[in-house]
Formats: C-alpha cells, sequence, structure tokens
C-alpha cells in the first residue's frame, strides 16, 4: 500500500494481470522467483519491499503504483531517481510509463543477441544500487523475461494464496538451480525469495503469523547456516504437507477473501 494509488488498494489487492509463460522450465522458474525478491535490487528499493514484481506484476505493468517522490501519476516511476540510487541519478523529475514486459522493449530478446544479461544487470546494479548478480542469476531472470507474454483474451485473474505458495515453489527450484551450479549467492537470494512469500501471506493471515514467522525463520536459519540442499529440501516437505494445506484450508478466513478485505481496507 505504500506504492500503490490512494483508492486502488482494493482494486491492486484483489485482482492481477494475467501472463502466459512461453514454458516454465526450472530457469524461466527460477527467474521467477528472483524477480520477486525485493533483495535482488537491494538499497532504498530492498527497504521499502520493492521487487521487480512490484512494478511488473506477473511480468507485465502496475497501472496503480504511485510512489512519492518517484511517480507523476499511477503507473510511472523516475528511474533516473537517485531515491534508488546515485549511479542514475541525473537531477530532473522525469517519470515514464511502467511498460508492459510482453511487449516488444527497447532491449533485444534475443538469446542469441546477449542483450538482455547486460541490460539487467544494469538496472540492478545501477539504476537500484543493488549487489552485482551472479552470472546464474542473470541467466535465470533473462529466461523469465523472455519467456513473457499476453494471455489471449489478456484478462485480470484474482489472487490468492495459491499465488505466494507457488512463488515459493519457484524459489525452491531456484535453490535447487543455484546449488547446482555452485553458486552460493544464488541460493541465498533464492531463500530470501521465499521469506518475502512468506511474509506476503502473513499480511492476509492476521491469525498465523507466529507460525508464518517460525517457518521464515527456519528458511534464514538454513542459509545463514549453509546446511545443504537436503536441509532445505526436508524444510520444504514438512511446509508443504503442515503449513502449507493449513494456509488453503483458511484462505476463506484471511485478507485474500474479497470480503474481509474490503473490511480490512475499510478500517485502514
Amino acid at each position: 500500500m505504500r506504492w500503490t494509488e490512494p483508492g486502488a488498494e482494493y482494486a491492486l489487492l484483489s485482482k492481477q494481470p494475467s501472463a502466459c509463460l512461453a514454458g516454465e522450465g526450472p530457469h524461466v522458474r527460477s527467474g521467477r522467483a528472483l524477480f520477486g525478491a525485493p533483495t535482488l535490487l537491494g538499497g532504498q528499493a530492498a527497504k521499502a519491499g520493492l521487487s521487480c514484481a512490484s512494478c511488473h506484476i506477473n511480468g507485465r505493468g502496475n497501472p496503480h503504483f504511485l510512489l512519492f517522490g518517484v511517480s507523476a501519476a499511477p503507473g510511472t516511476a523516475d528511474v533516473t531517481n537517485s531515491f534508488f540510487s546515485a549511479a542514475r541519478g541525473n537531477g530532473r523529475f522525469d517519470p515514464v510509463a511502467i511498460p508492459d514486459l510482453a511487449m516488444p522493449g527497447k532491449v533485444s530478446r534475443d538469446a542469441k543477441a546477449g542483450a538482455l544479461e547486460p541490460f539487467i544487470r544494469n538496472l540492478i546494479v545501477e539504476e537500484f544500487g543493488g549487489e552485482e548478480p551472479t552470472p546464474a542469476m542473470l541467466g535465470a531472470l533473462a529466461a523469465y523475461v523472455r519467456a513473457i507474454g499476453q494471455c489471449s483474451p489478456d484478462t485480470l485473474m484474482g489472487r490468492g494464496v495459491g499465488d505466494q505458495l507457488r512463488a515459493i515453489d519457484d524459489g525452491m527450484t531456484s535453490a535447487v538451480l543455484m546449488f547446482e551450479r555452485g553458486d552460493h549467492a544464488g541460493v541465498l537470494l533464492s531463500i530470501a525469495a521465499m521469506r518475502h512469500q512468506l511474509g506476503l501471506i502473513a499480511e492476509r493471515y492476521p491469525g498465523n503469523r507466529r507460525e508464518l514467522l517460525s517457518a521464515s525463520r527456519a528458511l534464514q536459519a538454513l542459509g545463514d547456516g549453509n546446511r545443504g540442499l537436503p536441509a532445505l529440501q526436508r524444510w520444504k516437505h514438512g511446509f508443504d504437507r503442515g503449513l502449507a494445506q493449513k494456509l488453503r484450508r483458511g484462505e476463506g478466513r484471511s485478507l485474500y477473501d474479497a470480503a474481509q478485505l474490503r473490511n480490512a481496507l475499510a478500517r485502514e
């Protein structure tokens, strides 16, 4: 809600743009997980909880994005604003429309051309002041962006806890891929992506926040202790058999439910 147009909170929190991917292999799913991790961008974006997916929901756009000092109107952002990074700050306020990544852009997405990876790297490091991404991270992010397409018909979809649970599945897929590549930084970012999704669920499940916080802390400990893939897989197995099922059963009492969401927003 910090970066949402006033009055559009219900619309944004209840609906999302559709997306049809050209494929859902491990690299695409890994990229989708990292795309949703604020830690990838670092700096002020990470502190605010902003990820690539905050502006590009399901890889598309966000017509309701509105951040004071960064947006001139809903759906715009000044990408050369020093709020995010001094490297790109140009001293002018010049917001542009947030692009829909299903549409052709200014950078070639031809994998043989190889232009997308350095472009994404510059966005992360220069535009947002994030840490240098590894080749495996860039490869996964580029694979996801190349896979993003429009659906026909192009409609809005409802939001549900299944969105976050699938994103946690993506994070696990990403962690496995990064383990296989020997990319410790990629593993940690994949775990951060999973923890972020647990946080998004916690916002919608006030009664389960303690359990979700415990699950998130357990994940953090696995990453901090470099416990290895089997330990992470055991965590995921336990989560799927326990808390994830509980969350699915309680979705009607959560803020994913339309009536519950309206009532909660009315109290804000």
